[in-house]
This record gives C-alpha cells, structure tokens and sequence, in this order.
C-alpha cells in the first residue's frame, strides 16, 4: 500500500477532498431527514466541511475528519442489528463512514498528519454541537391520541407499502376533518400485542420535539401505541423503524 501523500500539490488530496464534500454533503442531507437528533446533521456539515481542509491545509485535514465521521458512525454502528430493515441509502451511507474512516487512519500513519491543534479543534466543534442540541433543539412536549389501527397495511385511503423485506406494517391513523394522520410501524412485537387486544382505538403517544431536522416542522417521535413504548426523548427503548407524518386529503399537514 502507497501511503497517502499531505502534500498539499499532491492529486490523491483533491480525489480525497472531493470524496469528503461530496460524502459529506450526503450525511447531511440524509441525517437531516432520518436521524434520531439534529447533532448529526450538524456532524454532516463539519464532514463535509473538513473537504476543503484536505486542500488547504493537509496536515490538518485527518484531524479535522476523524470527530464528525466517528459522531456519524455513533448514529448507524448501533443500527446494523436491524441491517435487513435498512435502505440503499443506509448502505450507501455506511460506505461512506468505512471510507472516511479507512482515509483517516492510513493518513494517521504519517507523524505529521497527527496535528494535535486539528483533532482537538474537531472534537471542540463536535461537542459543542452536541451541548447544543441537548440543551436547545432536542427539546420535546408528549402528545396522545386516540387513533384507530390496521395490521395488514389495509387504512381507509387504500393499501400502504411494506418495507425493502415486504413486511407489512402495522397503521396508526385518525381523521381530521376530511384527511388522515398516519404512522406505518414495522414491528411484530406490537402487531401481536394489537391483534389480541381486539380494541377498535389505540392511544398512542407522541414525543414532538421543536427542531430537529432540516426542512421538517416539529418533527416527532413515537413515544407509545397502546402502553407499548418505543421511544423515551432521545433514548430509543425498542426499534420502531417506519414512515408516517403523512397524510391524505386537502389542506392538511398532520402536525403532531
């Protein structure tokens, strides 16, 4: 293996600084809409920001890197026990944390890409935006509602999609007015547990937080369906992978 050049002339650094924009500029836009806390959209920016270090400044560049790509891979590491529920999109994105990843710690293996000043200015900025977050935008309020329910994908405005394993989900939804509210849930567990109630109407719990995603109003999470808890805040209790925030009809934007 041909160690990786610091040289600020050297071609294999632009190559790398373009993967780091471009990579990084995925892991944002991706992170914004699917991730459990706006920290990682912030990871995202400094990932794809720690491109232009990789020109400008080389020996700074693996030091810049290594906090961002670490707060990402901190997000998707804990997921791959669902790996079969996982998207294109999901792989592509672990791709990228294992490239990342693989760049950084074959530049460590020259002295002079170990700049203290540079990892130390990179875990600054990863923890301040994570002081951030907790402190100001993780911020959340729990709602209930009472909503009926489907476990075979079958709801009032016709039949929902199943996941990339063709699981059928289990649906949440109530009627506001002349639309829907609607969450799909791929969880067993919870099919079983609404399948032997027999219950027409499910309350089910809301954690609406304030800001959490690029582009998204008062994004959510599933706090409980029927006292079965999924989510506490930040702290995932059980994996409640789906899609909803969804609606069908006029003028409705489903706000939780």
């Amino acid at each position: 293996m041909v160690p990786l050049s610091i040289s600020g002339s050297s071609r294999a650094n632009s190559i790398i600084a373009f993967f780091f924009f471009l990579s990084g500029s995925f892991v944002a836009l991706f992170s914004a809409y699917h991730a459990p806390s706006f920290w990682y959209f912030a990871c995202g920016i400094l990932w794809a920001l720690s491109g232009f270090v990789w020109l400008i400044r080389p020996s700074f560049a693996p030091g810049s890197s290594i906090f961002p790509v670490l707060g990402i891979a901190s997000w998707l590491v804990p997921l791959l026990p669902l790996h079969k529920r996982f998207s294109p999109f999901h792989w592509l994105l672990l791709l990228c944390i294992a490239i990342a990843l693989g760049l950084v710690f074959a530049t460590f293996r020259q002295r002079e890409a170990r700049n203290i000043t540079a990892i130390a200015i990179s875990m600054a900025l990863v923890l301040t935006a994570f002081a951030a977050d907790r402190l100001i935008t993780d911020r959340f309020e729990v709602h209930s509602y009472s909503m009926n329910w489907s476990d075979d994908g079958k709801v009032p405005w016709g039949p929902l999609d199943p996941n990339w394993s063709s699981e059928i989900p289990v649906v949440v939804y109530r009627r506001v007015d002349d639309y829907y509210c609607f969450d799909a849930i791929f969880s067993p567990e919870l099919k079983a547990q609404l399948a032997a109630s027999n219950k027409i109407l499910v309350t089910v719990d809301y954690d609406v937080f304030r800001f959490r995603a690029f582009g998204l109003k008062r994004p959510y999470d599933i706090r409980s369906v029927d006292g079965m808890v999924f989510n506490d805040g930040l702290r995932n209790i059980r994996p409640d992978s789906g899609y909803g925030m969804r609606s069908w009809g006029r003028g409705s934007d489903c706000r939780r």
